[in-house]
């Protein structure tokens, strides 16, 4: 798996992303992604999986939300599913999100040459363009009814080929392709423009998850000043805590949220590269990243070498608008 994630990381490099890799002097850090890479603009989730039909829910999850609150995307690989080996130049799909290989990834990114099959359980399916089939097949005075006859199909699915409204499978694109003779009948698909499918719901990390009793005075401190919370008690990302105003609105830049947060109290210190994680983090994302700790807690020199803020929680516990949170962590 190490020797994978340095090929995808060579290829990326190959193509001039800037990447960054979260890891221990002894093995990689178990987050939900083996790299994080950046191209102009854009931030992408790089992650590799061994069987894409055996995937860890949370990992799935986690993908999803980081993906949807930092306005970026995953790039995931596959190595097979539970019968054989991923076929290269397709996009595989489970739980909404798209899988490839890595000579998928090679292809698109050095040679720009895109896939077009979209393999979902139950067989793969091609991305036509609609209103280019209809010419071709028109060009050649071939009429709905005769080309509906000769792939099998009726009429009304072949307006729905040329609509878009339906999508053929592979077997009956080959047959398309047989008679209109044009590939370019076969749309790219641009996995740097995939559309996530997640609904962002702030209560499920909340009802889902136990909270101590220290995360629930937080927990009731940021709802009494307007700002949202999201939680993460499994260690798939460099910080336990994301906060962001009610309203906020995903998808969209903004300048100040999320914020990322630590937490730690007395019988549960950070280590330094736990700091370092979140720090490179915030920093690849240009977010603000800070720790909460309790009010006795004592505050080793590593805060201060890693450049890491510290808010007590009686510094929280003196704010009573969201303007005076934002105030509170700019000063930090």
């Amino acid at each position: 798996m190490e020797n994978l994630i340095q090929k995808v990381d060579s290829i990326l490099k190959e193509a001039h992303f800037e990447t960054f890799r979260f890891e221990t002097s002894t093995k990689r850090a178990k987050f939900c992604f083996d790299l994080l890479v950046k191209k102009d603009n854009f931030v992408f989730l790089v992650k590799v999986f061994p069987n894409i039909d055996n995937l860890n829910e949370s990992i799935v999850e986690n993908i999803k939300l980081l993906s949807v609150l930092l306005n970026s995307k995953p790039l995931l690989i596959g190595i097979k599913n539970r019968y054989q080996y991923l076929e290269d130049d397709t996009i595989y799909m489970r739980d909404d999100l798209p899988f490839m290989t890595l000579n998928t990834l090679r292809h698109v990114l050095i040679q720009q040459k895109y896939p077009h099959i979209v393999a979902q359980r139950g067989g793969g399916i091609i991305f036509l363009d609609g209103s280019l089939m209809k010419n071709l097949r028109e060009n050649k005075n071939i009429s709905r009814k005769d080309i509906s006859e000769e792939l099998g199909v009726t009429k009304r699915t072949i307006s729905s080929y040329e609509n878009e409204t339906m999508r053929p499978s592979q077997q009956i694109a080959e047959k398309i392709l047989k008679i209109l003779e044009d590939k370019s009948i076969f749309r790219r698909i641009n996995i740097f423009e995939w559309n996530l499918k997640f609904n962002f719901m702030q209560e499920e990390s909340t009802k889902k998850q136990e909270l101590t009793d220290f995360e629930t005075h937080l927990q009731d401190i940021f709802e009494d000043i307007g700002v949202s919370t999201f939680w993460y008690k499994k260690g798939q990302v460099p910080f336990e805590l994301s906060l962001f105003s009610k309203n906020y609105v995903l998808n969209e830049s903004n300048e100040f949220y999320p914020v990322f947060s630590g937490l730690s109290q007395e019988n549960s210190k950070p280590t330094k590269l736990n700091l370092e994680h979140l720090m490179s983090f915030a920093k690849i994302f240009h977010k603000n990243a800070f720790f909460i700790v309790n009010d006795d807690y004592r505050i080793s020199d590593i805060f201060k070498t890693i450049g890491m803020p510290v808010i007590k929680l009686k510094d929280l516990e003196k704010i009573d608008t969201e303007d005076d949170f934002v105030e509170l962590i700019e000063e930090n």
